[in-house]
């Protein structure tokens, strides 16, 4: 996954995804900023537009994983091309999803589900992470100093809890991402809202472990944490809203609209992030 992140390629796309998924929750907030019984069309193709632009989103995320596996395939790196290749799996599952949603009108319970299985095959990938640094932390170190053995300074070492905690986080982000497909019901939208906060809250709380035991220092870093963390405000906006009873479709739109405008401000900061990654590989 980190390979991803090293190459000028993959992020150049990522970035033009970011841009991309942005302004297609901008149609999204116009969509439910116009919700009202006789704007309902507008509102209807709004949506449908926002759609399509998070399709193409995610499309540019799927060729950014693909370039990664790509240089690495023509470098031979067999090991990390098959993770390349997980990886890529998972965005394909997760495209397909939103291409299922946009041919729908959104209506479609197989899109969510799809999508999910896509986000929980990342889940697993980092779990296989998880336990191989833990099988590396864990190995007996005889006939060596103190100060070389892993993890003896301050925890620089320690890996395997935080590639665990990134693994809960994106459990708990695909089950919930996965209840979006009944959000049509009340219990299952706060259900749907609260896990996907809680899931980005414990990436963004990895990342921040991370960072904090001298692990990530690169300049991203604190805008992927702005960005995880506007995410999680959104899902648990949405949560709430999904909670609440609206006497109108124009309330209910305004509701709606502030959930997708904090979600539009957590994808702008990690589309930044990627950007400040793009500049930092191109110099």
């Amino acid at each position: 996954m980190e390979h991803i992140i090293r190459s000028l390629t993959s992020m150049a796309l990522l970035v033009a995804g970011a841009v991309v998924f942005a302004l297609g929750t901008a149609f999204l907030i116009a969509s439910d900023a116009t919700l009202s019984p006789s704007s309902l069309g507008a509102s209807s193709d709004l949506a449908q537009a926002g759609r399509w632009l998070q399709f193409l989103a995610g499309a540019c995320a799927l060729g950014a994983a693909c370039a990664a596996g790509w240089e690495l395939v023509l470098r031979s790196a067999w090991a990390a091309g098959a993770e390349a290749a997980a990886v890529t799996l998972g965005a394909l599952l997760l495209v397909i999803g939103l291409l299922v949603s946009a041919a729908s009108g959104g209506s479609s319970p197989a899109a969510a589900v799809t999508g999910a299985v896509g986000i929980g095959i990342w889940a697993l990938l980092v779990l296989s992470r998880a336990a191989r640094a833990s099988l590396a932390e864990q190995a007996p170190v005889r006939d060596a100093a103190p100060a070389a053995v892993p993890g003896s300074q301050g925890g620089r070492g320690r890996q395997a809890d935080l590639w665990l905690a990134a693994a809960i986080g994106l459990f708990v982000l695909a089950i919930g991402y996965g209840f979006t497909s009944a959000a049509g019901s009340r219990g299952a939208g706060i259900a749907a809202g609260l896990l996907q906060a809680a899931g980005a809250a414990v990436l963004a709380g990895s990342v921040a472990a991370a960072r904090s035991r001298g692990l990530l220092r690169s300049r991203p870093v604190p805008g992927a944490l702005t960005g995880l963390a506007l995410l999680a405000v959104s899902f648990l906006a949405a949560a709430i809203v999904a909670g609440l009873a609206f006497g109108t479709l124009a309330a209910l739109g305004a509701g709606l609209a502030v959930a997708a405008a904090a979600e539009l401000a957590g994808v702008a900061a990690l589309g930044l992030a990627a950007w400040t990654q793009v500049r930092e590989l191109y110099r």
